[in-house]
This record gives C-alpha cells, structure tokens and sequence, in this order.
C-alpha cells in the first residue's frame, strides 16, 4: 500500500473514531441509562457577553425523562452549576413535551433526543484568550417500568474573545425553534365548580388536538381529558381541576397542537370570555385520520352516493334518467355503453370539483362544497340550458346533435355517448350540492386529508351515485325479463318525452328563483329578458335568417350581465323573511351564537342554501310548522339561520367545525353549555321536537 493510500485510510478511520459533533473542550456525561454534553452556540464568549448553552441528551430506548412540570409521577432535571465567578446562567428552557401515560396516570415528559437550552451571561474578569470553564452536575429521575434517579457531570471550556457561530450552532438553532412560540395575547383560566376553564383568544389556530400542560403542578388533573369548545374568536379547553382552589403566584403553560406546534402561554384569573367558546368541538376529520378511517369515508361517500339518488335535489335531472331507462331494452348495446359513459361522467365531474374546492382553498378562498351554485353566473347558465332542454322534450324545436349532448335526452342523437357523458357532468352540477347522509363526513374527510384519499372518496361518490343507473340499465339490458317489461318503441315515447320536460321547466323556475336569492331585483329581470330573447331564437317563429343568431348572442350576453349585480342581503334584520313563518328567527353569526351561549341560552342552528332542495323540503316539512314554533317559543330556543346561498367564509368555517363542507347542517345548542347535538340531514318534526323539549 502506499504511503498516500495509507494516510487517507487513517484520515477516514480517524473521522469515525471521533465523536459527532464534537465541541473543543467539552466533555460527555454518563449514566446507566443516559448519554449528555454540555454544548455551546460559539466556542467563544465575548468579556460581559451572553451565549446559549444546551444540556444534548439520549436516554436509553425504552426510558423517558420529565418536563419541569412532570404530571402526575416524576421529577425534572435539576441543575448544580461550578462556574468562574461573575457567571451567570438561567433556567433551562425545555421543548414542548410529551404525554406519557401509565397504570392511570399521566406524566410530561421526553422520550428521545432532548436538547435544553440555558441562557449563560459572562460577568468575569477574565481577559480575551483566557479559558471560561463552565461545568454542571445533572440529576435526572429516568423511568420505564421502573424509576431510577441518576446523576452525570458534563463540562465545556470556553475562550473569552469576540463571537462566532460554532459547531454546535446548528443544534442550538434547531433546539430554539423547537421551543415553544410566544403570544401577544394572554389567555385566561377560571375554576367552576371542580372545573378549569381555559380560554385562547387565538381564533388562527387550528384547535382540533390541543392540549394544555400547566406549567405550575396542582392546577389541572393530568389524567384528565381537555375537552375542545370552539368560538367565534379562540377556542376554550375544559379540564378536571387537580383542587379546590388555583395555586398562587404567576400561571403559565405550554399549548401544544395535534401537528406538533406549541405556543408559550401566561394565564390571566378571569370568567371566558363569549367570543372563545359555544361552538362545540372542531370535528375529527380536520386531523389525519388512520386507514380505517380513510376505508369508513371511502365506504361512507360510497352509500352516500347511492342515498343521493333519492334525495329532492336530484328530481331536475330525474327526466334525464328515466328517458334513458325507457329505451335501455330496444337498442342494448347502445344502452350499455351510455350507461358507462353517463358514470363517467359523474365520476369526472365529482373529482373536478373537488380539485376546483381544494385548489381555491389552497389559494386562501373560503368556499365549500356546493360553491358552483353560489355562482350567479352558474345558476343563470343552468336556468338557460334547462329551459333549452325542457323546450326541446316538448318539440317546440329541434336543435343540432352537439346541443342535444348538452341535455342528454335525444334519442336520435348522433353522438349517443358524449350525450351521455354529459347527462351525467350536468347531473352532478346540478344535485351534488345537497349532501346525503353518510356523504357528508366523507367529503370533510377527503377535503381535511387532499392528496389520494380525496381521489378515492370522490371516485367512490361517483361509483355509488352513477350505480343504480348503470346496474338497472344492465338488468333490462341482460335480463329478458326486464326487457320485455318494456313496451315497444314508438309514439308512446314522445308522450313520455313531454311529460318528463315539465320536470326540467321545473328546474328551469328553481334555478332562476336561485338566482333571484343571489342578485338585485334588476338582475332577475334581465335574466328573464335574456331567457325570452333565446326562446325567440331557437323556436319556429318566423325571422330574417340574420336575426335570430344576433337574438341568441343577445341572449346570452345578457344572462352574463344579468349576473353581474351585487348580492342582496337576504336577512337585513333578525326577523327577515322569516316574520311570515311560524318561527321567528336570527341571522346567524359566529359571535351571536357565541353570546347566546355564553347566556345559557338554547340554540337551533340551520345552515341552509336557496339552492339546496333538501333544506327547503325540511324548512317546509319540519322546520317552518307550528309544532316546532311551540317547542322553541315554550323552551325559549333561538332559531339561528345561516343562508350559505352565496359564499360566507363565516358559514364556511362554523360547517368545518363539523368535519362538513356544505348544507344541509342542523345542530341544536341545549341550555347551559350543553354539548351540541347535531340533527340528521333529512328531519322529522318529531325527532326535532324531543331534542329541543329534551325529552
């Protein structure tokens, strides 16, 4: 070998066989179940200067060690410190710790890598270049099955002289971001009745998995669970008190986040605030959730999708459908395909929306599921393409085979299969907005966890809403017994094609009712001129040949410009429309909701949309009668409406505290910080009255 290989070889064996890290003048501490150094941000300490010191230490796998409030068991490092006279240190400041639970207690504390930082300041006489020897003995208590107190001694030789970043420094950087973050605003603490309330004016936050760890002992039960109550700015934590009566002097702690960030809290003794609690908790779907979790949403938004097809907002496109199925026997591979194609195409458009929702929440846009009929620019486009659709199944025109696709109804359709695939984008458009039950905490999961796991729910609410077409169309298709069911071909189905088009007139009137909730009353005027122009251009009356596409494009630029006025506030005061029904009722806003329970006063809250069928079948059927007027005059419970008719980022947050992402949501509030009940999507009057009579 020669004399050059063998001294690389000896560089590298030299490089391993010394310490990582290592700092000149440092030594590392051992105990039976802990290693430990004594490290600094600089190897130099400017004469009347300051330097960050840090205790790096590994207990053995499988033992832990404790925070400066160690819960129920435990002790925290203590320090004795052998420093050069005019040296000062301070107290260690620890990380965010660690719940450690054991044999029904809880303790605080670190189970890897800790690194304490300590504030150091230079007060000697020592001259540049002279050595600053800082030395510490450590006593620890180290536990697994057992507890063992165990002590080491670390030491680190410093040069006094004008700093400069050391070895160490990137250790001691990432140990000072890990420490907790500090807040402008004080947070307050209250005992009633054996119970600590804690409030965070922090209304930022995301509060789902917070916890508290009291820095001072004997303030809460470390055992305890903290229990989350959001409110209209912070959110509060409930706890079991660990006494009678708070300890004395300064209260602090540490809030710590289900991701990890921790922020450094000072306590004030004062009553909750209304704005930091009433709310009820944030919904577990804003967290990541397990694989089973992931596999019930993927299961959840697949029943979902079948239940959406008895829901009242898919009856628009319900004509669509059955026309399908009425010739499904009589042209069977045709049938098949459609089928598939129609699939599809809710699949397709499932999955589009969702990324359109995930992409404008990314870019900081409070929007929710259902935001494509929050559009007036979409409600007046559907109402114009429904009325085309509704004119053609009566035979008032006939129209090119690219827009009978638009409709999916034309038997004669030269492009069978994009007619198809489109039936089912309009399909989607038009009825996913309503939620059916199961769906609706599929699609907070999916939207709270993005990535793959929002792919597969949405595919899998596609698969369960395009399902029961495609499995019937395959049945008539496949079994002789259906098909022959089936009358044949032939006059009858026009018949069937002008009944079917009273359902899309129908929806052509829903939607521009929609539109009126959405703009000015000059708005819905001119979308009614702008339907009337297109009318007059597509059907048979006599015009010049030039006059009707210059009609059409009259038509159309003034739907576009029907939309553009701004919205009206639809509940101007607390009783708004609401004076003509049975119940009166109170715009709803996250602070009232608030103050009304911090009052003690019971709440229904209705989160509900103009274009949402379902919540107006449930207002009609359930919610506007004069059963459940007697039960909240009788009870004195608020009825608080939220119209999420057009975006509200106020309404977009209170739905994801319920792991939901659109309407209808109903939650009733019982008296006195009751815990929030929330009511199914589809309401009968007599569950509704037994949960506001509490009965």
């Amino acid at each position: 070998m020669s004399s050059i290989l063998r001294f690389v070889v000896c560089l590298f064996v030299l490089a391993f066989a010394l310490p990582a890290n290592a700092q000149d003048g440092a030594t590392e501490g051992k105990s039976p179940h802990i290693t430990a150094r004594l490290i600094a941000e600089s190897a130099t300490v400017a004469p009347n200067g300051d330097i960050t010191l840090a205790l790096d230490y590994t207990p053995a796998p499988g033992w832990h060690t404790y925070w400066i409030n160690p819960g129920d068991t435990g002790l925290p490092p203590k320090f004795k410190w052998n420093l050069p006279d005019g040296v000062t240190t301070s107290d260690a400041q620890f990380p965010a710790p660690e719940l450690l639970p054991a044999f029904g207690l809880m303790s605080y504390g670190f189970t890897g890598r800790t690194v304490l930082l300590i504030p150091a300041h230079n007060g000697s006489s020592l001259s540049a270049g002279d050595t600053l020897p800082i030395k510490a003995h450590v006593d620890f208590l180290v536990c697994a099955d057992v507890c063992i107190p165990e002590s080491l001694d670390v030491s680190l030789d410093l040069k006094v002289g004008a700093p400069k970043p050391g070895s160490e420094a990137g250790v001691i950087d990432k140990a000072r971001k890990a420490l907790p973050q500090a807040v402008s605003a004080a947070a307050t603490i209250d005992l009633r009745n054996g119970q600590i309330e804690l409030g965070f004016p922090m209304a930022d936050v995301t509060a789902q998995g917070a916890y508290f760890f009291s820095a001072q002992g004997g303030m809460t039960s470390a055992p305890a669970p903290q229990a989350l109550d959001m409110g209209a700015k912070g959110f509060t934590l409930r706890t079991k008190a660990a006494g009678t009566a708070l300890p004395e002097g300064d209260l602090s702690g540490v809030l710590k986040l289900a991701d990890g960030t921790a922020y450094a809290i000072n306590l004030n003794r004062a009553p909750l605030d209304p704005s930091v609690h009433g709310l009820g908790a944030a919904s577990q779907a804003t967290t990541k959730v397990s694989l089973s979790g992931i596999l019930i949403a993927i299961a959840g938004a697949f029943i979902g999708g079948l239940i959406l097809n008895l829901m009242p907002c898919v009856f628009p496109v319900l004509s669509m459908k059955l026309l399908s199925l009425a010739r499904s026997g009589h042209d069977k591979g045709l049938a098949q395909q459609e089928a598939l194609f129609y699939g599809a195409g809710t699949i397709i458009t499932f999955v589009s929306l969702a990324l359109i929702l995930m992409a404008a929440r990314a870019f900081g846009q409070s929007i929710g599921w259902g935001f494509q009929l929050q559009s007036p620019y979409v409600t007046a486009g559907l109402s114009l393409v429904m009325l085309l659709v509704a004119l053609n199944m009566s035979g008032v025109f006939e129209i090119g085979s690219s827009l009978q696709a638009v409709g999916g109804i034309q038997v004669s359709s030269k492009r069978p299969r994009l007619s198809a695939l489109l039936t089912g984008v309009l399909a989607v458009v038009v009825a996913a907005p309503c939620t059916a039950p199961f769906m609706a905490t599929a699609i907070g999961v999916a939207l709270a966890q993005g990535g793959l796991v929002s792919f597969a729910v949405f595919v899998s609410l596609g698969i369960g809403f395009a399902l029961p077409f495609v499995v019937l169309t395959f049945l008539i298709t496949l079994v002789p017994g259906f098909a022959r069911v089936l009358p044949r071909p032939g006059k009858w189905m026009d018949g069937l094609k002008h009944a079917l088009s009273l359902l899309m007139y129908a929806a052509c009137l829903w939607l521009v009712w929609v539109f009126a909730q959405q703009v000015q009353l000059g708005g819905v005027i001119l979308l009614g001129f702008a339907l009337l122009l297109v009318v007059l251009a597509v059907t048979k009356i006599s015009l010049p040949k030039f006059v009707k596409p210059v009609v059409l494009i009259g038509g159309l630029v003034l739907c576009g410009i029907a939309a553009s006025p701004p919205a009206p506030d639809r509940w101007s005061s607390d009783q708004g429309e609401a004076e003509a029904k049975e119940n009166p009722l109170t715009a709803f806003s996250l602070q009232k909701l608030s103050e009304a329970r911090a009052a003690g006063k019971p709440v229904l809250v209705d989160m509900t949309a103009a274009w949402c069928v379902t919540c107006k079948v449930n207002e009609a059927r359930v919610l506007h009668t004069k059963e459940i007027a007697s039960a909240m005059r009788e009870t004195g419970t608020i009825y608080m409406v939220g119209d999420w008719t057009n975006q509200d980022a106020e309404i977009s947050r209170y739905l994801t505290l319920f792991g939901r992402s659109g309407v209808p949501l109903y939650v009733y509030y019982g008296p006195n910080n009751a815990e929030p009940v929330v009511l199914p999507q589809l309401l009968k009057t007599a569950d509704v009255v037994k949960v506001i009579r509490g009965k």
